[in-house]
């Protein structure tokens, strides 16, 4: 019922004005009918049934025709309804015309600002995509720039402490790539994002090494912003499998699961590498991964397998 109102109130009336006014002495010409019908019932209440005849005329058309079907009702009143002298329904015909007015006056108001919301969400939509537009063009010139700079660097270790950051860089110009396709402007399905992000992952750190990426990810739909820190532990998981699961040139699998359970998004990484590492490094990686979920209330556990290690990221949902 909302919805129906709120299309009325938005819908623009292209009727010429002799048009809207017609149809609305056939509103009030309804309403008399209906009150002639039930004239035993409603002896009492010569205007009731004239004002739903206002509203639909103000609602269809504008405050004018609500006028219109308020001074029509008033005439049909007098004419029919009301036995003996005009000045016998006084209080009920000003309490009438009062009545017609106010709903004249609000339905136009609430016209207007509707019309005025709608525009401005327009215009904030257009504002949005313009961000996003210029986000994902800076975020673009910044891993150019990176990309420079490690060609540029001599030391090792520099050229991959670089790559790091343009593959972390990375993970967030996806999630803008990924709410230019999506009509919401604020929520991003992660199968295709984190697929996406796998694929590149795969593409970069392989090189000539012999190691698949598997991907399963649920239909989960999330947060922009979520979907930004979970594609960064995405990144740091899948990364930290890719240095240091397989040495000297060892083949392997890397696993990646994202499902929902309960209130929660879980993030699970295996691999059938050389295992779990003893004792973890307090690398920047590792410590990017403790503070993404602890951001979003989550824990991080690590698992050894027969073959190889799993770690599994639980972070609550963000609705």
């Amino acid at each position: 019922m909302e919805a129906f109102l709120y299309r009325l109130l938005t819908a623009r009336s292209d009727f010429p004005i002799w048009v809207r006014y017609t149809l609305t002495l056939g509103l009030v010409g309804i309403a008399f009918f209906a009150r002639v019908m039930l004239d035993d019932y409603l002896r009492t209440y010569p205007f009731l049934l004239f004002i739903p005849a206002i509203f639909l005329s103000s609602v269809l058309f504008d405050r004018g025709c609500g006028l219109a079907a308020t001074a029509a009702g008033v005439a049909l009143a007098l004419a029919y309804f009301i036995p003996g002298p005009p000045l016998s329904a006084a209080i009920p015909l000003v309490l009438f015309v009062l009545t017609g007015i106010c709903i004249a006056a609000v339905t136009d108001l609430l016209r207007s600002t509707l019309r005025k919301l709608s525009e401005a969400n327009k215009y904030s939509e257009v504002l949005l995509q313009e961000l996003a537009h210029r986000t994902r063009n800076d975020l673009a010139t910044i891993v150019s720039v990176l990309r420079l700079q490690a060609r540029s660097a001599t030391d090792p270790a520099v050229q991959a402490a670089i790559a790091t950051a343009v593959s972390r860089v990375d993970v967030v110009a996806k999630v803008h790539d990924r709410l230019r396709d999506t009509a919401d402007s604020s929520r991003i399905a992660l199968a295709p994002y984190i697929e996406a992000l796998c694929g590149s992952l795969a593409d970069f750190h392989r090189g000539v090494r012999t190691i698949s990426i598997a991907v399963r990810c649920e239909n989960i739909e999330v947060r922009s912003s979520q979907a930004a820190s979970i594609g960064l532990i995405v990144n740091e998981l899948v990364t930290n499998c890719f240095k240091y699961a397989f040495p000297e040139r060892r083949r392997g699998t890397v696993e990646v699961d994202v499902r929902a359970k309960d209130d929660l998004i879980l993030v699970t990484v295996q691999d059938d590498g050389v295992g779990c590492p003893a004792e973890v490094k307090s690398g920047l990686g590792t410590r990017l991964i403790g503070l993404l979920a602890s951001q979003m209330k989550g824990t991080v556990r690590r698992r050894p397998l027969s073959e190889g290690c799993e770690v599994q990221v639980s972070v609550a949902r963000d609705t």
